[in-house]
């Protein structure tokens, strides 16, 4: 394993390269006619290319990951690239799903050439949606959510993560601003089992995780779920007394 300062080389020479392991759509394997995307017809002709691009985190999140994590932590994402090379230089017992054979390819010979360790590295090459209901990992130390950004994916892979990441561990979700990942951003901003620690200009976000289990809750314990109740059926002074109690909870976590 490396040294502390060989790391910190490493993770510059990951930074700076910033290698190229994704196709340019890499949520689907078939191709696609432009005119089936609602993109400008550009930037769909763009993804429906077969060239190669780096879809790899900024460089302050890596760095984030890179002290977050050590050697003998237990991590997980889902998606796979330069973040799979810091959880490997870093040490961590870390699982990366990606279906993608052609990542997973080109990710490892990029570390062979630089002589980054992927002993500890264990790739599922299978959709999250698929392998994640039946994973049996418990206890991780930090998860990065950057696989499928097509809803509910993004909502799918924290659902089966969340309890599966232990009582101060990390969650770190990429590509806040797509809608289909806010909703979670949304969710998690608000409620009493997180808090989020670093903001990465709004793109990405890393959340702790303040309570053992996420799942053991009904709709009414969260402020997400209560602030706009489905029909009146609760009546006007219920509904305001919920309210207050929202407001109380989120000024709590200020």
């Amino acid at each position: 394993m490396f040294e502390p300062e060989e790391k910190m080389d490493k993770l510059q020479q990951i930074i700076h390269e910033r290698p190229s392991f994704h196709r340019s759509e890499t949520e689907i394997d078939r191709s696609f006619d432009p005119s089936e995307s609602l993109l400008p017809r550009e930037a769909a002709a763009k993804l429906a290319s077969v060239e190669l691009t780096c879809y790899g985190l900024g460089s302050d999140v890596l760095s984030f990951i890179a002290e977050s994590v050590s050697e003998g932590s237990e991590t997980l994402e889902t998606g796979a690239g330069c973040s799979t090379l810091v959880f490997a230089m870093r040490g961590s017992e870390h699982i990366a799903i990606t279906p993608s054979r052609s990542e997973i390819a080109l990710i490892t010979q990029y570390a062979l050439q630089r002589e980054i360790p992927l002993g500890k590295v264990h790739f599922v090459q299978e959709s999250s949606d698929r392998y994640l209901g039946r994973c049996e990992v418990e206890g991780l130390d930090l998860v990065l959510l950057d696989g499928k950004h097509a809803f509910p994916w993004p909502i799918v892979d924290w659902f089966f993560t969340a309890d599966r990441l232990r009582e101060g561990g990390i969650m770190v979700i990429d590509d806040a601003q797509m809608r289909s990942v806010a909703i979670l951003a949304e969710f998690m901003g608000v409620d009493p089992g997180w808090q989020l620690i670093r903001d990465f200009s709004g793109k990405t976000l890393a959340f702790r995780k303040l309570r053992d289990s996420i799942h053991d809750v009904t709709w009414h314990m969260q402020p997400f779920t209560v602030v706009q109740p489905v029909g009146t059926a609760l009546g006007p002074s219920l509904l305001r007394r919920l309210a207050r109690r929202l407001k109380r909870l989120v000024q709590g976590q200020r």
